[in-house]
């Protein structure tokens, strides 16, 4: 019989620590947080990290197959978004080696939208110039994508309704507004009997997106009012589009699904219209932004999270578009939000309690979040005063606001808090009446 030592206590102790005392197998440590995440995109909540300490050595054990590494995935090519003035076919470019891959015909704008495939061997710069020589009149960009803004959150809440002041008569409004996002869960109970109306843009091949980030959003503008998460406007009507898709970052949308969608709310008489998403300029988008506004519908839109030193985010920036960033429950700025002379409102957007995607509720943050605070003022406000201008309204939201940060309008929170305007009226009176 072979003799035992006996056993050596500083030894042990290491054993424990690692997991590997006597009688214990051992257990790989778990690698969690590799790399970035995105939640929803529509969402999108970076995590990750390595590690901590150095690697640790383990037992000895038979060799494993190894396992096949993840292919990469490639990014989709190019694509070109087209608006063909009236008379121009689609056939003179299909000749030069285009692909149609979708068509919609844009009544507000009197023109044919195209999503376009390049030939082979085509730059989309080459692309671009080529086009406006065989369609003369015509407009041509990138198919860039827009992601919904906002980062999901682990813990902390705010009072965000009262933070601006809403009011239960701004509560009883009854506006009819619109939004373009993600998917949205019909069936989810803040939502339940509420005046919803869902339109889905032609996504052509390609799959639909997730219901978190839509179903967030609606549910934050007309949830019930005896839900968990109830909206600012439960009394209010809704037509909501579904214009994202499933990408390789995500829930997405493109240039050709949004301009489809805001022709679709245009013809749908809505007065104010929610977008919380965001991406690079384009050229098409934006003629059709400026045909909204001369049809005096308003554009609420979030003003990105690509950080105090991200570039200016669409549609956001143009100027016929209302920024809004996120601030905290102590007033501080989202961490994430992007800064920027085009940044008009802030409103609550940091860890707010809203609708999950198939039922009950949790906690976000992201400027998507803040900017339908925004969105419900301005449309009461457009109830209240149908015959204002859309500037003298945004004015008078703006003039309500608690400043924040530096004195008067700056960079990171814009002209400042959102103030309903009738708490905004209430202070006025008692700094007259001296109370």
């Amino acid at each position: 019989m072979r003799n035992t030592p006996p056993p050596d206590p500083q030894r042990r102790l290491l054993l424990q620590r690692l997991g590997l005392a006597a009688g214990l197998a051992y257990v790989a440590p778990a690698l969690t947080g590799l790399g970035r995440a995105r939640a929803s995109g529509p969402d999108g909540d970076f995590g990750g990290g390595e590690a901590a300490g150095g690697r640790w050595s383990r037992p000895s054990r038979p060799s494993r197959p190894s396992r096949p590494r993840r292919q990469t995935r490639r990014a989709p090519p190019p694509e070109i978004v087209a608006l063909l003035p009236p008379g121009a076919l689609s056939t003179t470019l299909e000749s030069a080696g285009y692909r149609v891959l979708a068509d919609s015909r844009v009544e507000a704008l009197q023109a044919t939208l195209l999503r376009l495939g390049l030939p082979s061997g085509r730059s989309p710069a080459q692309a671009l110039a080529e086009i406006a020589v065989l369609v003369p009149g015509a407009l041509a960009d990138l198919n860039h994508v827009y992601r919904p803004d906002t980062f999901l959150c682990d813990d902390g809440a705010c009072g965000a309704q009262d933070a601006i002041g809403w009011t239960e008569a701004s509560a009883t409004a009854a506006p009819r507004i619109g939004m373009i996002d993600t998917g949205i869960n019909t069936d989810h109970h803040a939502l339940s009997g509420q005046k919803l109306t869902v339109h889905q843009v032609d996504l052509a091949e390609r799959n639909a997106a997730g219901r978190q980030h839509g179903t967030a959003i609606a549910a934050l503008l007309i949830g019930r009012k005896d839900d968990r998460v109830p909206g600012l406007l439960p009394a209010a009507e809704l037509v909501a589009v579904e214009a994202f898709h499933r990408g390789g970052a995500g829930d997405q949308a493109d240039a050709f699904s949004v301009v489809s969608a805001l022709d679709l709310l245009l013809d749908a008489g809505v007065g104010v219209v929610n977008l919380s998403f965001s991406g690079p300029e384009n050229a098409v988008l934006g003629r059709m932004v400026e045909r909204i506004a001369e049809a005096r519908v308003a554009l609420v839109a979030a003003a990105g999270n690509g950080g105090p030193g991200g570039a200016p985010a669409f549609p956001a920036a143009w100027p016929e578009v209302l920024a809004v960033t996120a601030v905290d429950a102590n007033l501080n700025p989202y961490r994430q939000a992007n800064r920027g002379h085009y940044i008009a409102l802030a409103a609550p957007g940091v860890n707010l309690w809203t609708a999950a995607s198939i039922s009950g509720g949790r906690l976000r943050s992201g400027t998507s979040y803040a900017a339908p605070f925004v969105t419900a003022a301005l449309a009461v406000e457009r109830l209240r005063d149908p015959d204002a201008s859309l500037p003298a309204l945004i004015a008078r939201l703006q003039d309500c606001a608690r400043d924040l940060g530096e004195p008067g309008f700056d960079p990171v929170f814009g002209h400042g808090l959102l103030t309903s305007t009738e708490a905004c009226d209430a202070a006025s009176i008692l700094s007259i009446s001296g109370e």
